[in-house]
């Protein structure tokens, strides 16, 4: 982790649950380089990373 402050963050990649294919959050990258993930729920195991530039 950074030491630099997190001011912006941009999502970089879509995240979604291997079993289902559903889409379960986004992968932001954060303005000093960090990378967290953003789940809409709870977290799932078992995940995809899209980028997103890719077609959903």
């Amino acid at each position: 982790m950074s030491q630099s402050p997190r001011l912006t963050g941009t999502p970089i990649m879509r995240i979604y649950a291997r079993s289902s294919g559903e889409l379960v959050g986004y992968l932001y990258e954060w303005n000093n380089g960090d990378r967290e993930p953003a789940w809409f729920g709870e977290e799932v195991h078992g995940v995809i990373y899209e980028p997103m530039g890719a077609a959903a």
